[in-house]
């Protein structure tokens, strides 16, 4: 269970995109690279070095690497069971164990966490991810992978051949294989967070090429007036034409009644805060340190910052930008994991069930996203009792939800009869979508108790 020979992944490891963006394709690619009316150029290395993007993609990564994955077998009634369920027919339950351990343990240099997580990067910062399916035979299409490795997606290209299938070639040597043998669509799993064509993703990062480059710019400018603007508090001028011989003895006169002043302390502490005697026409100006709030520029950051998280489908208040409009933290993040995270959920679902159950179609991938919408220990508390008291759990059902153990008394796995008006639940909110809210008793009683 190693790479072919010739191949390391520890020595090999990943190129960074700043090192092969520009070899990897053509310049002229509008989805490898792009410049703005103002000339800044947005290629995959300026992405990979944006602190808004990195933090955008980090927080989808991060969300996605920690969840649990499941298989999942349909039976006739298209009911999904467990597919280490007993029941379940021993081929495909034994299928389901080495897919199951393949997604848990992808290689033995990556966790499960640092796998997803690299997907996820390179998902979401080129537009599409490319994963190496490693068996002994690499034809055997029936075969479950010993390893799976994530590879640098500006290194490999995807070609579709006269018989309308995808090959895909590297532009350099990865993992022992090498450019002049092309990768077989077996071997490759090609995700695509914006499908074009059925062959290519869009990156959205360059396509937004104005607004990542105002981004970047921004922070160079930043960076530039914090290191080298004006620091002095204040200058000496005249109005007065002085001749050069005359400017030399008045500058290095000022210059050392200057240090003798700001450095009495030190140098003679009999004289602490003395002043300047100012002739020939000398005036003195203070100076303000050049900020970032004199050229509006802190505000244009911000705005930036807000569209290029709306780019990559994450709140701005994730980011720590400005108020949120929802009504409680757990709404914000309902919407964003059913508006962000569940298609990419679906896609990887999708594409890694298709590629690694070939010939066992009531198999699937199931991300456990049950965790996702549950809200705090409260509202779970609130959700669970609800439901039992509406008849829509039984306790077993509720207490699994808040993740407690089961328990034996029979009653336990009965429905209720509904208890009270069961189609308006405490805590329900316009805003609501699935978690959290208002636990508050103030809507549906009045301030003194009263209905």
């Amino acid at each position: 269970q190693v790479p072919p020979s010739g191949s390391s992944p520890i020595q090999q490891g990943h190129s960074t995109p700043h090192e092969h963006a520009s070899s990897s394709v053509p310049s002229s690619s509008y989805t490898t690279s792009a410049s703005s009316d103002s000339g800044r150029i947005v290629d995959m290395s300026t992405l990979a070095r944006n602190s808004t993007v990195l933090t955008c993609l980090a927080i989808k990564a991060r969300t996605l690497a920690q969840l649990p994955i499941q298989i999942m077998w349909e039976d006739e009634d298209g009911k999904m069971i467990n597919a280490f369920d007993k029941s379940i027919p021993d081929r495909d339950r034994n299928k389901a164990r080495s897919v199951y351990k393949l997604l848990n343990h992808p290689n033995k240099f990556q966790s499960a966490y640092e796998f997803w997580y690299q997907w996820v990067l390179w998902y979401e910062l080129s537009g599409e991810a490319f994963t190496l399916f490693w068996r002994k035979d690499r034809n055997a299409t029936a075969a479950t992978p010993l390893e799976m490795y994530v590879m640098d997606s500006t290194l490999i290209t995807a070609q579709i051949t006269a018989a309308r299938y995808p090959t895909y070639r590297l532009a350099t040597p990865s993992y022992g294989y090498t450019q002049d043998e092309p990768l077989g669509p077996q071997e490759i799993v090609h995700a695509k967070e914006m499908a074009w064509q059925g062959s290519a993703g869009f990156n959205k990062g360059i396509l937004a090429t104005l607004l990542v480059g105002i981004d970047q710019d921004i922070d160079n400018y930043a960076s530039f007036v914090l290191q080298n603007g004006a620091k002095p508090t204040g200058m000496f001028y005249t109005d007065q034409v002085i001749p050069q011989n005359k400017f030399e003895e008045i500058a290095a006169r000022l210059k050392n009644a200057w240090a003798s002043m700001v450095g009495s302390r030190v140098t003679d502490p009999s004289k602490p805060g003395q002043g300047i005697l100012l002739d020939n026409g000398m005036k003195y100006e203070a100076l303000k340190m050049l900020t970032m709030q004199d050229t509006d520029a802190a505000k244009l950051k911000e705005q930036t910052m807000i569209r290029i998280g709306a780019l990559f489908g994450v709140p701005h208040q994730m980011l720590g930008i400005g108020q949120s409009k929802y009504n409680n933290t757990q709404t914000m993040l309902d919407e964003f994991y059913k508006s962000s995270m569940m298609p990419i959920i679906q896609n990887i679902e999708q594409r890694f069930g298709n590629a690694l159950f070939d010939g066992h179609p009531s198999l699937s991938i199931k991300f456990d996203i049950a965790d996702f919408l549950k809200g705090a220990p409260l509202d779970q508390m609130n959700y669970a009792t609800a439901g039992v008291k509406g008849g829509i759990l039984t306790q077993n059902e509720a207490r699994q939800y808040i993740g407690m153990p089961r328990h034996d008394d029979a009653e336990a796995d009965k429905l209720q009869e509904p208890k009270g008006d069961a189609s308006a639940i405490a805590g329900q909110s316009p805003q609501d979508t699935g978690g959290g809210g208002n636990t508050s008793s103030v809507g549906k009683t009045g301030r003194d108790g009263k209905a």
